[in-house]
């Protein structure tokens, strides 16, 4: 009985052996370590969701612009979260259309001003367009929660985060679900903290068939370790670099930083575009994002000199992008 019990002992040590870092002993084993790494099936693991979930959506008109006719929606997302959204339908072409989402960055919203002149540039052109609100931001703000999602000091942020990105899974679910969208023919374009949504919410879905990332980064333990080197952002980042925090920022990063995921978009076309500028990304955190990003033979990057807020005018080179990659008109 006991050597049958010391044979399933080894045997249980030998499977999990690949999965995590070996220690030198099972006493130290026991003791919380922020070197111990996440494989990247765990990862995804926490961005799955139950498919047969009902989305229970509902649509209201919004208003009609020049180039669309806009309707509020909402959806049911996990852990019982009420999406908020706002699609656009062109009032010229024919249905179905293919739809690109949008994504806001930090402080904005579905109908932050970027989002909404992306919505009006895109519609002009026959996409349908979908934007929703992260997790603590626009509609779904409350007075105790802070809306940087990214900042992946705590585990609220995690969950924000993770919330988000299955939020835009469930998007793509909603689309889907509509006879006047092109469910085979989606886009993403994110802004900043929507561009790093974006890189991991790409990773671990499919149906999206091309990504446009604007000022992203990644590589976010390490902006945290040497945040005093980036004096704009500590001063709006007031993080306190301890052992502490360091290891809540490792747990979270494994989980959460675009640069676990933003190869797996691959092969499917994507362009990043980083500033030069760039006072809130750090120089090392995009250049990390865009390495993790090369395995995409169509992958396409383009520094402009801008600094972290881009020129209104880039929604131009984007569109004419996506208008190469996947054409409005059939």
């Amino acid at each position: 009985m006991k050597s049958g019990l010391r044979l399933l002992a080894i045997c249980f040590v030998t499977l999990i052996t690949p999965v995590v870092t070996a220690t030198p002993s099972c006493a130290a084993a026991t003791q919380p370590s922020h070197h111990l790494a996440l494989t990247a099936y765990m990862r995804r693991q926490w961005y799955h969701y139950d498919h047969d979930l009902p989305l229970n959506s509902q649509v209201e008109p919004l208003d009609t612009l020049p180039s669309a006719r806009r309707y509020l929606v909402t959806y049911t997302s996990i852990h019982d979260q009420r999406i908020t959204g706002i699609l656009a339908i062109p009032l010229h072409g024919h249905a179905p259309y293919p739809c690109i989402l949008l994504m806001h960055g930090s402080g904005g919203s579905k109908d932050t001003s970027y989002i909404k002149t992306s919505s009006i540039a895109l519609t002009q052109l026959g996409y349908a367009t979908f934007s929703i609100d992260a997790q603590y931001c626009g509609a779904r703000k409350l007075p105790d929660r802070n809306g940087d999602i990214f900042l992946p000091d705590s585990y609220t942020s995690r969950d924000a985060w993770v919330q988000t990105v299955v939020d835009l899974r469930r998007a793509v679910d909603y689309l889907q679900s509509r006879n006047d969208i092109d469910g085979k023919h989606l886009g993403y374009l994110g802004f900043s903290m929507g561009a790093m949504l974006g890189s991991v919410f790409g990773g671990v879905d499919k149906r999206v068939s091309v990504f446009c990332l604007a000022v992203p980064g990644g590589a976010l333990e390490q902006v945290v370790k040497h945040i005093s080197q980036y004096p704009f952002l500590e001063e709006h980042w007031p993080v306190k670099v301890t052992p502490q925090v360091m290891r809540i920022v490792h747990n979270v990063t494994e989980i959460t930083d675009p640069v676990h995921f933003v190869g797996l978009i691959s092969p499917r076309p994507m362009f990043i575009i980083t500033a030069k500028f760039d006072q809130v990304i750090p120089p090392e955190s995009s250049k990390a994002l865009v390495s993790a990003a090369r395995v995409d033979p169509h992958l396409i990057v383009e520094q402009v000199d801008a600094s972290h807020v881009l020129n209104p005018m880039i929604i131009f080179t984007i569109r004419a992008w996506f208008m190469k990659v996947m054409p409005a008109e059939k």
